[in-house]
């Protein structure tokens, strides 16, 4: 199965009460199952991720069932271990699908559903979260590497918007809940080992930029090279600061939501109109691991550096304008008392504009890298000294990649973003 083993705890006993735990069976009884990856190489970086269908009854005379669940594994040794404490992945996630998500549904007048339904989450022997499978629901994936189309990041925009909303009100009830487990995404406060890792891998991929640009980018602006070679030393400390900053300090005019903390394509599927599949529906949510609970800026800036394709990066404005339009408008109909304005969402973009800056060159690359048999985008490949070097240099030299960036990086130029 593609060199990952099946975790032998995936067996009759783990599906009896992830049954009993998610469907509320009595003595749910195992008549066959199939376990297969639900996940490609290099589209999964911190777990394991299977679909299980399982043929079942309830005792020995219930109706015969059939069920398709999604089992995400998180190994606790390996090179992925340090990782997942540091960011404490396993709890916040199974927070958010127990204890965040269904409320936030709850919230919305039509009951909106951000993401699947949780089934099981054992801690023994191994951590893992078991969910109902989008797939089977009729949702997909869409095309990383060709980034999605300007209606697809509508949908997005419009969905997000609704999450951050529910969340403000979410927040009136459980403002603890959400400082205490959310208060960071990807560094922690106090810089540690882990965090540290973290980072060098962000400055590599900045100094390998670089060397692509000085190199191989043909007429590139020679001046903004040399700004980010300026930049290099103090680039992660930048993002920390970025990313830990406390957005209710400024004046009272900053404001925090819930984030996705991870909202990229992969952690999107999609569902498209059965009877004119090229029109898609709506989107759901996964990978609820990184969230944090601060500026909105962090989820608009993450998406919108990472999603586009190049045709809508051309209305990234009307986008913003999408998200505010489906966020005020949930505000009013869950009657929150001040309903932030456009102009202090985009403060909290600019806020976190260098969020930004660092997806372009960090995440970007891994979006838009294309599978190939030489190397694949995965954990192993962006901590390797050897494996990320190669990476990077595919990476950086792609032409759609340099068709995005670089006049992204004029443009962060033109603000003063590199200074």
């Amino acid at each position: 199965m593609d060199g990952v083993a099946v975790p032998e705890y995936l067996d009759e006993v783990f599906l009896q009460k992830t049954l009993a735990n998610g469907m509320a069976l009595q003595s749910p009884k195992i008549l066959d199952h199939s376990i297969t990856r639900a996940t490609a190489n290099g589209d999964n970086y911190l777990s394991d991720v299977f679909r299980i269908v399982a043929r079942f009854r309830d005792g020995t005379d219930g109706e015969e069932q059939t069920v398709s669940l999604i089992v995400k594994c998180l190994p606790s040794t390996g090179t992925r271990a340090p990782m997942l404490e540091e960011l404490q992945v396993f709890e916040k996630e199974v927070t958010m699908f127990q204890r965040v998500v269904p409320r936030l549904s709850e919230l919305m007048v039509n009951r909106e559903r951000f993401a699947a339904r949780c089934f099981y989450a054992p801690t023994v022997p191994e951590r893992a979260i078991v969910f109902e499978d989008l797939v089977a629901l009729g949702f997909r994936s869409a095309n990383r590497q060709a980034g999605l189309d300007y209606e697809h990041c509508a949908l997005v925009m419009r969905k997000i918007g609704q999450f951050h909303a529910a969340s403000m009100r979410f927040a009136e009830q459980e403002a603890d809940l959400l400082r205490d487990r959310f208060s960071y995404g990807i560094f922690r406060p106090t810089q540690t080992d882990t965090s540290a890792d973290l980072g060098r891998m962000f400055e590599n991929g900045l100094v390998s930029l670089i060397k692509v640009a000085k190199t191989r980018w043909l007429d590139f602006d020679q001046t903004i090279v040399a700004k980010l070679e300026r930049l290099a030393p103090v680039y992660v400390d930048r993002l920390r600061q970025c990313v830990l900053q406390d957005c209710e300090t400024d004046d009272g005019r900053g404001f925090r939501v819930l984030n996705h903390g991870d909202l990229w394509s992969n952690n999107m599927l999609f569902r498209y109109d059965p009877q004119t599949p090229s029109i898609v529906v709506d989107v759901m949510f996964v990978d609820l691991q990184l969230s944090v609970y601060s500026s909105p800026g962090v989820d608009l800036n993450y998406a919108l550096a990472n999603c586009p394709n190049y045709e809508a990066r051309s209305r990234l404005d009307e986008l913003i304008e999408v998200y505010y339009r489906s966020f005020s408008d949930t505000l009013r109909q869950l009657h929150y008392r001040l309903v932030p304005s456009l102009a202090q969402v985009r403060r909290e973009i600019r806020r976190m504009e260098f969020f930004s800056l660092v997806c372009i060159v960090s995440i970007l690359p891994i979006v838009l890298m294309d599978k190939t048999d030489e190397l694949v985008a995965d954990f192993d490949s962006l901590f390797d000294e050897q494996k990320s070097e190669r990476a990077r240099e595919i990476q950086y030299n792609g032409a759609n990649y340099q068709r995005i960036v670089r006049p992204m990086l004029v443009e962060f130029n033109r603000r003063q973003l590199l200074d």
